[in-house]
């Protein structure tokens, strides 16, 4: 990519990587066909003029001419040879090439360094891979000029073209405030009656609007959560802006606009509790566990509503989610929430959302409800049978009719939810007794699926345990322990009240509590002590261990010494103990003095 004399094509190739980086939110960067870097934005403003290696994926694009899109490097061939593998802190990149007849001219890249990025760009990668061939397209034929600003004013229309190919709202506008660019995205988020927009001055709809500022001072903003008052009405909207520049004047600028609803859905899509897992990513392989997970598979290919039933801890919502996995909604949201953790008074506005002012201390433009996230998803309702009975008639009628209203709301909205629940009560017991409705028992209970409790698959226990302790130690930093006889003995003979969640617990009390390579009887809780009867032998197991757990001082004394021992003695490995032990950084040097550890 051989550059003008007076730099303009470069100049016009990074005002394209900032007009890209602003509207799809990623990091952008172009290298020519030697693989040197000539625009970037974010981190790699300051990196033109820098080689890249040729183990890259750039490489690849270049020698092949072909796109290349990375959203796994851990299992990337090309990411595996990289040189700079081990430094580097990309989540994914979408890799383009750019040519000028046969010839290769270099590579325009979208790169993200989040998971929110990752996510959007396994969703989106078609739409985002369509845009850059677009642009493309655009620096193909600026290259051909030696004039590349006339070249990008010829564009126009066709930039106008892409970005109405963009699912989010872009508005752009000159240094006087006047409308360049409006795509239909912005034009409904923005709630603008009037199509024709542009040409039109910003103030006439928006006289506050950020973007005024932004074209005044050239100071961007980022994530900026906005109230306008517009022609119809206050408007709630997130957005990102950048100045646009030419011959280092301001001439305008560019603005992504999201309404908050779609930016509180999509933050329920990707972060919502965990990530969705498989129904093999469940661990277990007990004839129990086998039994549920295929019936739960079974129902997941249908829209028919799942009642989970188990005791407290054996995992349900993990069921739950490997359920919405495996279902035709899956690119849809997962959302959950308890009913027995919010309030009663605050969960119908939990569930339903609610409008401006519907009560005392509700959030200014309202909130969207459960429902409302969840639609063309999946709606987990955990500990259901908490609800009151007030509830579960309004539950009865969203479930009943597809439709539901906001708290201080006057119109109705569709919903197009699938609702899982789940609860460790007896809703028969509770059906009998009038504390729970007999309509809405039958409605949730199309599909039960028991899972099981951890004393009926025994055989799962010390996998689990297992599985538990590497977890915890790799996140420690240090080697995971082995199960001696005796003690394995006793796992697998507890009646584990508290089941996966009692387990997952106990593997990290014994993590704190076993300073050596081998956990032991003493090593347990206290509870332990009471372990099982062998269900072979039909002898009980009196665990080995002592009276009582060794002196405070002397466990927490051990539990630091391995620190320093693991993480070193400097200021900073007692900074990152600290953290890891719960304490304060104070306190982890009161203690080190208390114990005589200093100095090691």
């Amino acid at each position: 990519m051989q550059p003008n004399p007076d730099n303009s094509f470069h100049e016009f190739l990074q005002q394209i990587a900032n007009a890209v980086s602003t509207v799809l939110q990623f990091d952008v960067t172009v290298v020519d066909h030697q693989l040197v870097r000539v625009a970037g934005t974010g981190r790699y403003a300051d990196l033109v003029g820098v080689k890249l290696p040729a183990s890259s994926s750039f490489a690849e694009v270049v020698n092949k001419g072909r796109p290349y899109i990375v959203t796994d490097r851990d299992r990337d061939p090309i990411c595996e040879g990289c040189s700079r593998k081990e430094g580097c802190s990309e989540t994914c990149h979408m890799c383009y090439p750019l040519n000028r007849g046969d010839a290769p001219l270099g590579v325009i890249a979208l790169v993200g360094f989040t998971d929110e990025q990752r996510f959007r760009m396994e969703r989106h990668g078609e739409e985002y891979m369509d845009f850059l061939h677009q642009m493309a397209r655009l620096v193909e034929k600026a290259a051909q000029s030696d004039a590349a600003a006339n070249e990008l004013a010829k564009t126009h229309e066709q930039l106008q073209g892409i970005v109405e190919s963009v699912g989010e709202g872009i508005i752009a506008i000159d240094e006087t405030g006047t409308i360049v660019c409006c795509n239909q995205a912005a034009i409904e988020t923005l709630q603008l009656s009037d199509a024709e927009v542009v040409g039109k001055n910003v103030r006439l709809f928006f006289p506050s609007a950020p973007i005024l500022q932004m074209a005044a001072t050239g100071t961007q903003y980022k994530h900026l959560e906005a109230l306008l008052r517009g022609p119809s009405g206050v408007i709630r909207l997130l957005s990102t802006a950048s100045p646009l520049v030419s011959d280092g004047r301001i001439i305008g600028a560019v603005a992504l606009v999201r309404s908050i609803e779609d930016v509180t859905k999509t933050a329920y899509q990707i972060t919502n509790g965990q990530p969705n897992p498989a129904m093999e990513d469940i661990l277990g392989d007990s004839p129990a566990i086998r039994q549920a997970k295929q019936m739960a598979l079974r129902t997941a290919i249908s829209s028919s509503f799942v009642l989970l039933r188990g005791e407290s801890g054996t995992g349900k919502e993990l069921f739950a989610r490997a359920i919405h996995y495996h279902s035709p909604r899956s690119s849809g949201p997962f959302v959950a929430v308890n009913c027995a953790a919010v309030p009663e008074e605050l969960l119908e506005s939990e569930l339903f959302g609610y409008e401006d002012g519907a009560f005392t201390g509700a959030r200014r433009g309202g909130k969207p409800g459960k429902f409302e996230l969840a639609d063309d998803g999946t709606l987990f309702l955990d500990e259901v049978g908490d609800c009151s009975l007030r509830l579960q008639a309004k539950l009865l009628r969203a479930l009943d009719s597809g439709e539901i209203q906001r708290v201080g709301g006057t119109h109705t909205m569709k919903s197009n939810v699938r609702i899982v629940s789940a609860t460790n009560k007896d809703l028969e017991k509770m059906v009998a007794d009038g504390e729970f409705r007999e309509d809405l028992y039958f409605r949730l209970n199309v599909i039960p699926v028991w899972i099981p409790p951890l004393r009926e698959r025994r055989d799962d226990i010390l996998p689990l345990f297992s599985y538990f302790l590497h977890k915890y130690s790799a996140a420690m930093n240090c080697v995971a322990p082995q199960l001696s006889q005796k003690t394995g003995e006793i796992l697998q003979h507890y009646q584990w009240p508290g089941n996966v969640r009692e387990l997952q617990n106990t593997a990290q009390y014994v993590l704190h509590t076993c300073m050596d390579e081998i956990v032991r009887p003493e090593h347990l809780p206290v509870r332990f002590k009471q372990a099982a009867s062998s269900a072979a032998s039909g002898r009980a197991i009196i665990p080995d261990v002592r009276p009582e757990l060794a002196p405070i001082d002397d466990w927490e004394r051990k539990l630091i010494e391995e620190g320093l021992r693991r993480l070193g003695d400097t200021p900073k490995a007692k900074d990152v103990l600290a953290e890891q032990l719960g304490m304060s950084r104070a306190t982890i040097y009161r203690k080190v003095k208390k114990y005589g550890l200093s100095d090691r």
